[in-house]
């Protein structure tokens, strides 16, 4: 099963080719150009297409190639890697995909579904400039007008918006609440001259994809481009936002495997007095906290993306939880592989990696506020504190744990039709903590690793304290601090489940049952859940630098499913 997942990924890194090549089109030194001109990566995206990447998240139904959440982002996870404009070149459209297909109309899905399948786009308009996250302050408005209706007002940040050939845009029918907002899947080919798509939106990041802030002045809206009954299309895109926090993951990831791959390549090349820079304390002190923290970004982006699978309806705070961690984790490896490269972390220099990095960065602080922003994310989730800390440890059905956590279990059909507004209380990973924690300790000692023992039961104990944590918070910052807290909490609940369930695995590319990953996931994740400076648990850090140089000299993605990656031109 383990193959299974990596084997499409490793097909695409063939077809790739040697991403370090100068010459290579597809490689990183293209991406650089395209990003210092603003292009569009049309020749990247052409081959995407080509070997059917557009196709992988589009269901069965609808002529897809979609399997499993866990397989797509290992795919795109590889091809984000060389340069995270593939993801909205070829993915942009899965919001409004997933809104079309929670409530449209059969001739709605086939419209959509032929549109994607060909490679064209549907554009996402629900944000508005003036209101950010606050949705319901939103303003755009559908008025009735004869048989059909009229569109007026103005969206914004809208990806893909100057080329896209459909938009799903969300708009007032109402006064009040949520059920105040009607969607509408407007033809952008037939309307094209009525639709004032604004100019093109320089951003810092993914520079050269297009977004929009698209006017709208009375467009008429005929009565059968309504996708639903009026006043539920502001519930199903909070739905479908939890798919693209999933699927976000990716890109993060990708910015951060190349950001740590390039900074080890120059540590093990550059020298410092006698020692080589990777073996100076400080820069291995370093360099092992930027990949304990890809690690666990990987294992809690991995197990979400099985557990959308599982257990969709609890994606309200699943889905949140995973995108803060990985994010902020990303954020984190990013900034301390700047500091090893210094100088270089900051110049356009000439030759391989030039001007990489800094595109990476870029890059990756886009995608962490793409779809929501931080403060956004946590408040989305921090009323359901009380249910949630109540319910941690407490139980849980371990075959659903199973079956998550395990990366060769097999997932049931994703369902989108369960993905929930709140999760009431159920969190698998911190629900079912209690039935692991202590046999996995006990393990954990047996095998010689007892660091990783002692940070388990320190996990449970802390997630059994969150009742009497959430009772004391307090208004305002309170529970939002709270929420990142539990974020961290889930996080590390999944790297020790994920062990658990695997220990019969080589994830890593390490030997089954090894326990190095998990004790730098438990030390990093704890300390963040802590507030405390990570520097403080540098020991417990220090054996994943190792795993990663493991897995950067057998040419392997920094993954617990390490996809084999494409070989240098020599």
């Amino acid at each position: 099963m383990i193959d299974r997942l990596a084997g499409k990924a490793a097909g695409l890194e063939l077809l790739l080719g040697d991403p370090g090549d100068p010459a290579g089109p597809y490689g990183f030194a293209a991406a650089v150009r395209r990003d210092e001109r603003g292009e569009f990566p049309a020749e990247l995206a052409g081959v995407l297409r080509e070997a059917g990447f557009h196709l992988d998240h589009l269901p069965a139904e609808w002529g897809g190639g979609f399997e499993s959440f866990d397989r797509s982002l290992l795919l795109v996870r590889t091809a984000a890697r060389r340069d995270l404009n593939v993801m909205p070149a070829t993915m942009f459209s899965i919001t409004a995909a997933t809104c079309v297909r929670l409530h449209g109309s059969p001739e709605q899905h086939r419209r959509v579904a032929e549109l994607l399948r060909r490679g064209g786009s549907v554009g996402f308009a629900l944000s508005e400039a003036g209101h950010g996250s606050d949705l319901l302050a939103n303003t755009a408005r559908l008025e009735p007008d004869g048989e059909g209706w009229r569109l007026s007002g103005e969206k914004w940040m809208v990806g893909l918006g100057q080329r896209c050939e459909a938009m799903y845009v969300v708009a007032r029918t109402g006064e009040r609440g949520p059920g105040a907002f009607t969607a509408v899947l407007l033809d952008l080919a037939a309307d094209t001259h009525r639709l004032d798509r604004g100019a093109w939106v320089p951003t810092s990041g993914m520079r050269g994809i297009d977004f929009a802030h698209p006017r709208f002045d009375r467009l008429p809206v005929a009565r059968e481009q309504l996708v639903g009954r009026p006043g539920e299309a502001l519930e199903v895109a909070v739905k479908a936002q939890q798919v693209v926090r999933l699927m976000s993951t990716a890109g993060s990831l990708g910015c951060a495997d190349t950001a740590l791959r390039l900074t080890l390549d120059f540590a093990t090349e550059r020298r410092t007095g006698r020692a080589l820079l990777v073996d100076t304390p400080y820069q291995r002190r370093e360099l092992a906290i930027a990949s304990a923290a890809l690690l666990a970004a990987d294992a809690v982006a991995l197990v979400a993306a099985r557990g959308i699978h599982v257990a969709p309806e609890q994606f309200s705070v699943w889905g949140c939880a995973a995108k803060h961690v990985v994010a902020e984790a990303v954020e984190d490896a990013i900034a301390r592989c700047g500091a090893t490269l210094a100088t270089r972390s900051v110049l356009r220099t000439e030759g391989p990696g030039g001007g990489l990095f800094q595109k990476l960065q870029r890059d990756a602080a886009l995608v962490r506020v793409v779809d929501t922003s931080t403060l956004a994310n946590l408040r989305s989730f921090a009323g359901q504190l009380p249910a949630l800390a109540a319910a941690a440890g407490q139980g849980g059905d371990p075959q659903a744990a199973r079956t998550v956590f395990a990366p060769d279990e097999p997932l049931p059909p994703y369902d989108p039709a369960r993905l929930d507004l709140n999760a009431r209380g159920r969190d698998l990973p911190t629900g079912t903590l209690a039935a692991v924690a202590g046999p996995a300790a006990r393990a954990l000692a047996e095998a010689g690793a007892p660091v990783a023992a002692a940070l388990a039961e320190q996990l449970l104990a802390a997630v059994r304290g969150l009742p009497e944590e959430v009772a004391a918070a307090g208004a305002g910052t309170g529970a939002i601090d709270l929420a990142e807290r539990f974020a961290w909490l889930h996080a590390a609940a999944c790297c020790l489940q994920l062990w658990w369930a695997g220990r019969h695995l080589p994830l890593h590319g390490q030997k089954p049952g090894a326990a190095d990953w998990l004790t730098a996931c438990l030390g990093y994740l704890l300390a963040r859940a802590d507030q405390r400076p990570v520097r403080r648990a540098a020991e417990q850090l220090l054996p994943a630098l190792d795993v990663l140089l493991d897995l950067r000299a057998d040419h392997r993605l920094f993954s617990a499913v390490p996809v084999p990656l494409a070989r240098p031109v020599v």
